[in-house]
């Protein structure tokens, strides 16, 4: 979980009164986050990897004052005037960086620790919810430098003076040299290389996307207004990204508008800030909380965790922050709620019921049958559930069925289906150890998967192989007949054909009439398909007939 390092100093001051520091720590704990060390002037918090929102002093401090009934709005709306400036959106940018929002703060009163956290608030959240720019990036620029019209395109290789430097630069020098550039270039490999995202005005590049933005459009202390950029792969992230930004300047007190975004003939004019509700029903809260809230606590909780709440008969509605990205359904309002109460004061009850927890029949019997297998000296294997027709059926020297599931776009020619059975994967590994001391004794216990009746199943079976010189059919006989004796199995055996095996050296395992599994003495060319070196045996046995054998006689 992301780790936000805040200016103490200035969150005391966001917080007005009533808070020390050992009040801060209670709260920020009952709120569900922690804070992991704090010296004279900062404190570093471990925020919850869903709550972008509160990766910044001003969002940390508002859940606070909501924490504390010190809060004095819920919704965060913006002026309805036109909005204050037009992206045009080049079709160039759309296999590149195709999205983009923005922001415009007018009348800001900055400092150094609104500008620090402002600008600490940008990397934190495209470190963690922009997944390192290549969902989310983020751009702040001084609006009075900015000159309409302004547009969001590929560009050539153009030149404009990088943040922190004095000289002109070409995009590509910008993107192999800067610290920026050579940290983010992979985020630019799609698309045509020869071609750059850029926001520019009529002066020139005011940001190159995602990378640097322009020496010209610096945001300082004195900066009264502020454009901030949204750029991203999804309309929906960069869209509610802008969101949390508007509430954040909002809480700064400055005058926000909105950037209207030109989509060809589609326009979007963001954030949009539109405020959306949960209606559920008080009795769940309280059945899944499994505490008596009633109906004059639960306003005060939802106010606690920053929600506006009425009571509509016997169900609460609550309105959803614009800025909470973290709630989806009423299931998230429940938690918050759950939060609110504190679950410390939720004492824990016993769960009633009539039956006896226990391993499942199928469950004893696969470990019962692991712990036998390494009993009788074989090493277990653990391998991927993808194979190929290759493995899977030439090289163990069987037919091809149609009951395989078959991955429909496989990106190599080594994963393009799901294993049928296990003898292949047993083999492989022999295969790769086969320069190793004899004998060689391997097996596996897992799933299988085949396709019947037009659905997809899964059993488990164990499968099992030795390689050295002397061994033989008998072997392999005694092998499996000792392991059912030991599982308590009554079986039958019969003489059994199957292309991985020589003929006449393989025998069937019948359980009452139905097949349960083969062995016997590995044919010499499928030990040559899988690179073994020895004469070698194997079974394979399907365990779910076996534990359809033990429930019955239960």
């Amino acid at each position: 979980m992301p780790v936000i390092k805040i200016n103490k100093r200035y969150l005391f001051r966001l917080l007005e009164s009533g808070f020390d520091e050992k009040k801060l720590e209670e709260q920020v704990a009952k709120l569900g986050l922690e804070m992991e060390a704090a010296d004279a002037q900062s404190i570093s918090i471990e925020v919850t990897a869903n709550r972008p929102d509160l990766l910044s002093a001003v969002g940390l401090a508002r859940a606070l004052r909501n924490f504390t009934h010190k809060a004095k709005k819920f919704s965060y709306a913006i002026s309805e005037k036109e909005p204050a400036l037009e992206i045009v959106v080049d079709r160039n940018v759309k296999n590149v960086r195709p999205y983009v929002a923005g922001v415009v703060a007018q009348g800001l009163r900055l400092d150094d620790d609104s500008l620090a956290d402002l600008v600490t608030f940008t990397e934190k959240f495209c470190e963690t919810y922009g997944r390192n720019r290549r969902r989310v990036a983020i751009g702040m620029h001084n609006m009075d430098a900015i000159r309409p019209p302004v547009r969001y395109r590929c560009e050539s290789d153009i030149e404009y003076v990088p943040l922190g430097e004095t000289r002109s630069m070409r995009l590509s020098q910008v993107l192999n040299t800067s610290r920026k550039g050579i940290e983010y270039a992979h985020l630019l490999r799609t698309g045509n290389r020869e071609h750059y995202p850029v926001i520019e005005d009529s002066q020139g590049v005011a940001s190159f996307v995602p990378i640097l933005n322009s020496e010209r459009t610096r945001v300082t202390m004195s900066t009264k207004n502020l454009f901030v950029d949204v750029t991203g792969t999804s309309e929906y992230a960069v869209n509610k990204a802008v969101e949390i930004l508007g509430a954040m300047l909002l809480d700064l007190g400055a005058d926000v508008r909105r950037v209207r975004i030109m989509y060809g003939k589609r326009s979007v004019d963001t954030p949009e800030m539109e405020q959306r509700s949960i209606t559920l029903p008080l009795a769940r809260a309280e059945r899944e909380i499994g505490v008596r809230i009633g109906f004059d606590n639960v306003i005060s909780l939802a106010n606690k965790m920053g929600y506006e709440a009425a009571l509509i008969a016997k169900n609460i509605r609550v309105t959803v922050p614009e800025y909470r990205l973290d709630v989806i359904d009423a299931q998230d309002i429940v938690e918050d709620l759950a939060i609110g109460y504190g679950y410390e004061y939720i004492n824990p009850q016993a769960i009633i019921s009539s039956q006896r927890g226990g391993l499942e029949e199928r469950t004893r019997l696969n470990r019962e049958a692991a712990e036998l297998m390494v009993g009788m000296g074989f090493t277990e294997f653990a391998n991927s559930y993808l194979t190929n027709e290759q493995t899977n059926y030439v090289k163990p020297c069987v037919d091809k069925k149609n009951d395989a599931i078959v991955l429909k776009n496989p990106k190599t020619l080594e994963i393009g289906m799901m294993r049928t059975w296990l003898l292949p994967s047993v083999l492989k590994n022999l295969g790769a150890s086969a320069h190793d001391s004899m004998a060689q004794n391997a097996f596996e216990l897992d799933m299988v998967f085949c396709v019947k009746s037009g659905s997809a199943v899964e059993s488990y079976h164990l499968c099992a192989a030795s390689v050295h010189p002397r061994s033989n059919f008998n072997e392999a006989k005694a092998l499996v007949e000792g392991l059912l004796y030991k599982m308590g199995i009554k079986h039958e055996l019969r003489e059994f054909g199957h292309g991985s095996f020589i003929e006449g050296r393989c025998a069937e395992i019948l359980i009452g009439e139905a097949h349960a599994g083969f062995f016997g003495e590995l044919h010499p060319a499928v030990i040559k398909n899988f690179g073994i070196e020895e004469p070698g045996i194997a079974f394979e046995i399907d365990l779910e007939a076996l534990a359809k054998k033990k429930i019955r006689e239960d």
